[in-house]
């Protein structure tokens, strides 16, 4: 395998720094517009219109997806599952927030996107009524760093948020989201090389 660079995700984030860096605002108000299979993992396209601010820079919501167990551990805690947004910037620049979960009470967004989300073989044509406005990323604070797509390509640089709010899900569900990615689909974690972590929106 090529060299994929020293800014690989996922990591563990720790050792953070608090910041008074911007943080994201999400105004999300477009519906999905198709579920696209790709190397076995579901992602829910949205219409155009979605977008995050990051100080006066803009990025479109393209689609989310998730991984189980969650692929970012937090002070070296492991969680069941973790819900990726990607948007992109008009000089194409990527920017992924991530929400993890842990095992507690059903979280009913999360049942949302599991209902509407087709079996393999069976995505085309389907549209999933899904409003993205109903699974704004909420947060009191995000972990910030930079890092790389975690599939192939393995693209670097990503700009990375992932919550400080960790989330709730029923073991029944994690079962239900494994089912339709055919079984576990997390990224091993890779090394930090020194790169900071900063936490913006947490100062007090």
């Amino acid at each position: 395998m090529a060299d994929l660079g020293n800014g690989q995700s996922p990591i563990d984030i720790s050792d953070w720094n608090e910041s008074r860096e911007a943080v994201p605002e999400f105004a999300y108000c477009t519906d999905a517009s198709r579920v696209e299979r790709v190397q076995g993992l579901p992602m829910i396209h949205f219409n155009r219109g979605s977008e995050l601010s990051l100080r006066k820079e803009r990025f479109r919501l393209l689609q989310l997806h998730w991984h189980t167990p969650a692929e970012h551990t937090i002070a070296a805690e492991e969680f069941v599952a973790e819900v990726h947004f990607v948007h992109i910037s008009q000089g194409d620049e990527l920017l992924v927030v991530g929400v993890v979960y842990q095992l507690g009470d059903r979280d009913e967004g999360l049942q949302q996107i599991i209902d509407q989300t087709p079996a393999a073989g069976q995505e085309h044509g389907v549209v999933p009524s899904l409003s993205a406005a109903d699974h704004v990323p909420q947060s009191d604070g995000f972990y910030h760093y930079t890092g790389s797509l975690t599939a192939a390509p393995f693209s670097e640089p990503v700009q990375w948020y992932v919550a400080r709010t960790t989330k709730t899900v029923s073991q029944r569900q994690v079962e239900q989201l494994q089912a339709l990615t055919a079984g576990p689909n997390a990224r091993a974690l890779q090394e930090r090389n020194e790169r900071t972590i900063v936490c913006v929106g947490c100062v007090s």
